[in-house]
């Protein structure tokens, strides 16, 4: 039974969910944060970036959106994945060599969950299209020089340089991110009150009349 309420869009609490996460990842890529700070990366992958975007993927999967439930979700644990193995390392249960090798699995998994969330957005908007795209390079860009690490580099380069430009393109990425997310609640309180929604998304592949 449905007293006639409509539901709220959880979608821009899951994408800035996301997009902090990233945000706070390419930093450290990038060199601005030390990698030695592993609690301080813990406490936003886990609450923010992790259960936030579980909490934002149960409300798409009751707005009957599987595309942001299922998308949500995964990403969720993706960054919950990596907080606990961020406390296990910080324990000293894994070496820093085991570490960047279960996360450069995990991202490499990432690529191609990406993929397919990339090909299902070109019936979204174009806006969702570039973060998906951005994002599925920063995945591939993490996978590389993670999975390849040894004692005497990566196939990018020595540690901490060769994440660097995956923190260059996740900076890019949540550009996106964070102007989609914005964008999703400013028209929405827009067009509620009678407006145009300022903020333009340019759907693409949708079935003309």
């Amino acid at each position: 039974m449905t007293n006639g309420t409509t539901k709220g869009d959880p979608t821009s609490l899951g994408i800035f969910a996301y997009g902090f996460g990233l945000m706070i990842l390419s930093f450290y890529a990038l060199g601005i944060f030390n990698w030695d700070e592993h609690l301080a990366l813990m406490a936003p992958a886990l609450v923010f970036s992790g259960l936030l975007l579980l909490v934002a993927a149960n409300w798409e999967y009751n707005n009957g959106n599987s595309f942001g439930a299922t998308a949500f979700g995964t990403y969720a644990g993706f960054f919950l994945n990596f907080a606990v193995l961020t406390f296990v390392l910080k324990l000293g249960w894994i070496s820093d060599l085991m570490h960047a090798h279960i996360v450069g699995m995990m991202a490499l998994a990432f690529v191609f969950m990406t993929f397919f969330y990339w090909i299902g957005s070109f019936k979204m908007t174009l806006i969702h299209n570039l973060m998906l795209f951005f994002l599925l390079i920063v995945f591939i860009l993490w996978a590389i020089p993670l999975l390849s690490l040894t004692d005497s580099g990566t196939l990018l380069g020595a540690m901490p340089g060769a994440v660097y430009p995956a923190g260059i393109v996740g900076i890019i990425d949540v550009i996106f991110t964070t102007y989609l997310a914005g964008a999703l609640v400013i028209n929405d309180r827009w067009t509620k009150a009678g407006f145009k929604a300022p903020l333009p998304l340019f759907p693409i592949g949708q079935k003309k009349a």
